[in-house]
């Protein structure tokens, strides 16, 4: 009987929603626990506004999730607004770090070690993914509620589920495990593989994100080689 309550619980949320925010929350959350967990002897940042501003989110998204109605429309302009936030915060804290790289500065008066400047690099290019992955989920479409209104608006990305008929059931739409993998192989691919943007600010987003990825990788991995013995 439990059992049957919550999948009730669930289907409402997905009717009212478009989609369970359960795996969007958890991502929030991978990304500001190694952010709290390492110890600052072993990383360089992120500045401790980044995962303040991860915790605010996190509590709205969830203060969303909670709601016993329908989401209201001005939500979802603010949770856009947070996220766009957040994605400055952490393109702040990508900037911060190749600048402390090329001028060979120092974090609370401590060299940067190889380990320091990787654990730096897999924290920003980890934010990287997530912080740009709920961007796109949100924006996309209208967002996870917007993706299922009859008409549905334009999309700002193509998937290729969209694009060709027969690779998925019919009304396939594009979910936050969708988005999360297109931010995912924008930062290894510093393009897009099999999805495509559509629209002006999708494009300028991922190009965005490219940027970031391509200035840690860079920087980082350039002087944790000079630092790493022969």
């Amino acid at each position: 009987m439990a059992r049957s309550s919550m999948n009730s619980e669930d289907d409402g949320q997905n009717r009212r929603n478009g989609e369970s925010y359960t795996w969007p929350l958890v991502a929030i959350i991978a990304v500001i626990l190694p952010q709290l967990v390492i110890p600052d002897r072993d990383r360089v940042g992120p500045p401790l506004l980044v995962p303040i501003i991860e915790s605010i989110a996190f509590l709205v998204m969830l203060a969303i999730a909670a709601m016993p109605g329908p989401v209201p429309r001005r939500a979802r302009p603010f949770v856009l607004v947070l996220f766009a936030i957040l994605v400055l915060a952490n393109t702040i804290a990508a900037a911060r770090l190749v600048v402390l790289v090329l001028s060979n500065g120092t974090v609370d008066g401590a060299d940067l070690t190889a380990s320091r400047l990787l654990v730096a690099g897999v924290l920003v290019l980890g934010t990287n993914v997530i912080t740009f992955a709920l961007l796109y989920w949100q924006l996309d479409g209208g967002g996870p509620a917007g993706r299922t209104a009859e008409p549905a608006p334009y999309p700002d990305f193509q998937f290729p589920q969209t694009g060709t008929s027969g690779l998925a059931a019919p009304g396939w739409r594009p979910q936050f495990w969708d988005h999360l993998y297109l931010a995912f192989t924008n930062v290894v691919a510093f393009s897009p593989t099999d999805t495509l943007p559509l629209t002006r600010k999708a494009k300028g987003l991922m190009a965005l994100q490219s940027m970031i990825s391509v200035c840690v990788l860079v920087v980082v991995l350039s002087r944790v080689i000079n630092i790493l013995p022969a």
